[in-house]
């Protein structure tokens, strides 16, 4: 029964999570189509920036911008800090292998090497680290961008 209900949390956080990106992408759209003036395009690109930077830090799930060339975070939300215990700063300054589980090491390692060859991950999970020295596992979605340096990833604590 509880493991159902974290399951049906997730999906819903999911769900919303995916809408909010889908409205978003269509507000972005707007920004990207037809001649503006240099100053139009500047306020429109400020609020788009304004926007991404809002729906990064909502609250729903663990978002993580990563570098995989040095597997190091280089931005996460507020969540991740929230679920994880570490401060922001603590978290980056860390390379994201030292707080998978070492069982999950190698598998962890190929999950990336899959998005550096261009797939998407997802329903990828392994655990992490925790400030009170437990193991959370999160299930993952990711992509790598078209460079395949960095990694844009969202996660949720499925932990039971």
């Amino acid at each position: 029964m509880v493991k159902e209900r974290k399951l049906r949390e997730a999906t819903d956080e999911i769900r919303a999570l995916r809408e909010r990106v889908a409205e978003l992408e269509r507000q972005l759209s707007r920004f990207r189509v037809g001649d503006f003036s240099e100053r139009t395009s500047n306020s429109k690109a400020s609020v788009a920036e304004r926007a991404v930077a809002g729906f990064f830090e909502q609250p729903l799930v663990m978002l993580f911008i990563a570098d995989l060339v040095e597997g190091r975070y280089l931005r996460v939300n507020n969540r991740v800090c929230e679920v994880l215990g570490y401060s922001e700063q603590e978290i980056l300054e860390s390379s994201f292998l030292d707080r998978v589980h070492p069982e999950d090491h190698l598998k962890t390692i190929k999950e990336m090497e899959r998005l550096v060859a261009g797939e998407r991950s997802s329903d990828f999970r392994n655990r992490h680290l925790d400030a009170e020295g437990n193991y959370r596992t999160f299930e993952w979605t990711a992509v790598a961008d078209a460079n395949r340096e960095l990694c844009y990833a969202m996660a949720i604590d499925v932990t039971e």
